[in-house]
């Protein structure tokens, strides 16, 4: 496989994780040129199978994976190391699943195989590095990714061997984020539209401690912590699609669509 098509699938992924992050923390997230952090990391492995096979290496900075996990969760302070690996975890299959349904993964079946923690170290072949940011995260996430990878017609090519620390790194950083491409309702999307997927009404959430849980009995009343007029958010495959009001339809409850977010996040939705 050439270099600039490992580079044009490496950007595709990091892509389809900004696209998932801004959704799952409900805030736009921006995909920008970056460099390898240091320090701690969690290092995922994705396998492709297919006309297109091989592994791709995803190294993740331990503090934009906090950042993206303390949004999700409304965890503050330390985040446990399962916390982190579940929000990693989501995050990439939801990229990867995404990435599978493109031109350029060739029809692939893409999987995360591994995450795990690890060391700031790139190998000293081809690789990409990028910043997934967003106003709510208190840090970016880096990104940096580099792969294995042949198509039936070439075969795989080797990275250089042995890995380097990332501050001996003397190759700087050219890679930029390739533009998300629009989204279309064009003929692909007919055979989907029949479909019926599950829609949820989520009037709100709150945690609650395993003492409070065990004492809840029939007149319980739980706090969520939204005022009645704030809007309800409407879920399809665990994403929000629209926000809206309750109201009454025929003595039925029924909702009153207020907002919908963007056309590409509700064919996202349906994809998954």
């Amino acid at each position: 496989m050439t270099a600039s098509l490992n580079q044009e699938i490496f950007a595709a992924l990091v892509d389809e994780l900004g696209i998932v992050v801004g959704a799952m923390i409900d805030s736009p997230a921006t995909v920008s040129a970056g460099v390898p952090a240091t320090g701690r990391q969690w290092v995922a492995e994705v396998s492709a199978q297919g006309e297109l096979n091989g592994s791709i290496t995803l190294v993740l900075d331990h503090g934009g994976a906090t950042a993206i996990t303390q949004l999700m969760t409304g965890i503050e302070g330390d985040i446990p190391d399962e916390a982190l690996l579940d929000t990693i975890r989501e995050v990439l299959a939801q990229a990867v699943s995404a990435l599978s349904t493109k031109p350029v993964a060739r029809g692939a079946k893409l999987s995360v195989v591994d995450v795990s923690p690890g060391e700031g170290r790139v190998p000293e072949g081809e690789w990409n590095a990028h910043a997934i940011a967003s106003d709510k995260m208190s840090a970016p996430l880096s990104v940096t990714t580099w792969g294995n990878l042949a198509t039936d017609q070439a075969p795989a090519t080797k990275p250089a061997s042995g890995p380097r620390p990332v501050a001996q790194s003397a190759s700087p950083v050219k890679a930029a984020a390739a533009a998300a491409p629009e989204v279309k309702l064009d003929d692909r999307i007919d055979v989907l539209l029949d479909i019926d997927l599950p829609l949820v009404v989520r009037f709100g959430r709150t945690e609650l401690p395993l003492k409070t849980l065990t004492r809840l009995s029939p007149g319980s009343v739980i706090d969520l912590g939204r005022s009645p007029d704030d809007p309800v958010e409407v879920l399809v495959s665990n994403r929000v699609v629209a926000r809206g009001e309750v109201v009454i339809v025929s003595g039925s409850y029924g909702i009153r669509i207020l907002d919908v977010v963007s056309q590409r996040e509700r064919v996202r939705s349906m994809e998954a």
